[in-house]
């Protein structure tokens, strides 16, 4: 009988890992009233939206290279950007009158951008909250609003459902039938992805908004009814080979400003600091999910888009060279794995920078352990995944030309890694 390797992605799966990156957008009456998490007292005269530039915002994302939008249909303040008919909290009751769900799945349809629905189950607004079953049919109700629209998504569909389970301890629980929602969410949308349900929605947070994926980061979980994770000792690359496990993409959630939403004193981040995100993102097997939150005007703020236009090409210029063409590289398979001797005295003269290892996930990821000497100097390697760049210009060899690359593997039987990069 064959041996059992651990999980492998579904074709949902591997097209997020593919996709690297995805944008979130933060908007509602959050916005208009400055602050990240509402109270579902506010005034609807206070959300005074005049226009809103769908096109302008979903063309922007497109053109940066996003694959997928997902939008905040409501936040923890019960405030409705759609059009329900279960509650008065919505934007269809304020002076701009409009589903903006509709409007913004409207542009995301016109441009092909696939999208994915961010519903807060915690409710402040509503009344039933903390009741059990009668909340629980409210969010079911609003669900299915929108899954069963063809108004909503990109031509109906989503790709993403966001269940954040986020909530302030000072109010009333609530124990959701998250069981019951995940089968309305996947009635219409069968391959659908879901955050916020642990082993159960292909998809897992990382335990931080910083857009920091730990170090070692393998891409499964252990199959468990509690949503709980444990993220000092979760993803461990020894774990995850056998039947007990699923594959979930890693999910790193942050920010190109200090907030969610959109505020007039808010930090903007640097295109520095959004690189080493990447890196510590994408560049350790995870997906990166970056918010890029509209102002009070309905547009992005031209410095965010300045700086997102020159993080979006310093992620291109620094990966453009790939020098691995003209390298002599020695593959050795041995009995616990592969030891890969790469030869660079031709390139003496060449500043190198990253060394790019990739498990080939369709097999699953098999990697257990490893490790790269540069010039002598130990690197370990904590997990593989879908992508692990290794900065080759680390704090030991600063300065010092590199006249000799050994990369180590160890995993389980036919450890399937792709062929290395080098920029």
């Amino acid at each position: 009988m064959e041996k059992y390797l651990g999980p492998v992605p579904n074709e949902a799966q591997i097209k997020y890992h593919e996709e690297e990156m995805s944008c979130f957008m933060h908007f509602g009456m959050n916005t208009f009233t400055e602050v990240e998490w509402g109270n579902g007292k506010e005034n609807l005269s206070n959300f005074k939206l005049e226009s809103f530039d769908f096109d302008g915002y979903v063309k922007f994302i497109k053109e940066m290279g996003f694959k997928r939008l997902i939008f905040t249909a409501k936040h923890h303040d019960g405030f409705c950007m759609f059009d329900t008919k279960y509650s008065d909290h919505k934007i269809t009751n304020t002076s701009y009158g409009k589903d903006f769900f509709e409007e913004l799945s409207k542009a995301c349809t016109k441009y092909d951008m696939n999208m994915g629905c961010y519903l807060s189950p915690w409710d402040v607004h509503e009344e039933t909250y903390g009741t059990g079953e009668p909340y629980n049919e409210y969010y079911l109700n609003q669900l299915k609003e929108i899954c069963e629209s063809p108004k909503y998504g990109n031509n109906g569909k989503f790709v993403e459902w966001w269940f954040d389970n986020a909530k302030d301890p000072n109010y009333k629980d609530q124990v959701y039938t998250f069981d019951k929602w995940i089968e309305a969410v996947k009635s219409n949308n069968p391959n659908i992805l879901m955050f916020g349900v642990g082993s159960k929605g292909g998809i897992h947070w990382l335990g931080n908004e910083m857009g920091y994926a730990p170090e070692e980061n393998s891409p499964k979980l252990k199959i468990r009814e509690s949503f709980d994770l444990d993220f000092y000792n979760e993803f461990k690359s020894k774990d995850g080979h056998d039947e007990t496990y699923v594959w979930s993409v890693p999910e790193a959630d942050t920010c190109t400003t200090s907030g969610w939403f959109s505020h007039p004193k808010e930090k903007i981040k640097s295109v520095d600091e959004l690189f080493n995100i990447y890196l510590k993102s994408i560049g350790r097997g995870a997906v990166l999910l970056l918010n890029i939150a509209p102002n009070k005007d309905g547009k992005i703020d031209e410095k965010i888009k300045q700086n997102v236009r020159k993080f979006v090409d310093r992620i291109h210029n620094e990966f453009l060279n790939e020098l691995s063409n003209k390298l002599e590289i020695i593959e050795d398979s041995k009995n616990d794995g592969k030891e890969i001797l790469i030869n660079i005295n031709n390139l003496k003269e060449i500043d190198l920078r990253y060394l790019i290892l990739q498990e080939d996930i369709k097999y699953g990821s098999r990697f257990i352990e490893g490790f790269v000497y540069i010039n002598d100097e130990r690197v370990n390697i904590n997990s593989i995944g879908y992508k692990r760049i290794i900065e080759l210009r680390n704090s030991k060899i600063e300065g010092k030309k590199i006249h000799n690359i050994k990369v180590y593997f160890k995993g389980e039987s036919e450890l399937k890694i792709k062929p290395i990069k080098i920029y």
